[in-house]
């Protein structure tokens, strides 16, 4: 997922398409060749073509591991208490709606993906929108995430990140 994520952040930072034109212009009058505007976001496309097809490949990859991950849950049940359980508490109801709530943005994710590579065309634009958007979940995921192994490792769950670690 992060190997994803990074994709997309150099899509829409350092490799951005008009941000990598100006580079190779400005690389290329340095040596006296001069290209248009157009050319120069062919080449940049290019480029970050190259890159963009591990974002592809792990796209391919995860959406085998949430498929197995779903299976998994399926056949062996969830492991933490359910988010409508009685015995559970309200820290683990919140648990719980942070999963499902990062499970569906991942089967969003997944699913749009999929669909931008095999679906039709004329859907393309809405889906790589949703697509785009689905992509959001993740920032909030890995902050309450982190958030929550912090808290852990400074409550009741001293050396968490060292059993995360070396198991």
């Amino acid at each position: 997922m992060l190997v994803m994520l990074l994709t997309v952040l150099l899509r829409l930072g350092w490799m951005e398409k008009n941000h990598m034109a100006a580079v190779i212009t400005q690389g290329l009058a340095k040596i006296d060749v001069l290209i248009t505007d157009k050319q120069a976001i062919s080449l940049a496309k290019g480029i970050r073509g190259v890159m963009f097809k591990w974002h592809i490949y792990f796209g391919y990859a995860v959406s085998v591991f949430v498929f197995a991950r779903f299976v998994y849950m399926a056949k062996f049940g969830l492991h933490y208490p359910s988010a409508f359980s009685a015995q559970a508490t309200t820290k683990q109801k919140f648990q719980a709606w942070v999963y499902w709530l990062f499970y569906a943005g991942v089967a969003m994710s997944v699913s749009t993906g999929l669909l931008l590579e095999f679906g039709p065309e004329a859907i393309e634009q809405q889906v790589e929108t949703i697509h785009k958007l689905a992509l959001w979940y993740f920032i909030p995921f890995i902050s309450l995430h982190l958030a929550g192994i912090l808290l852990a490792e400074a409550g009741h769950n001293k050396g968490l990140v060292s059993k995360m670690i070396g198991g």
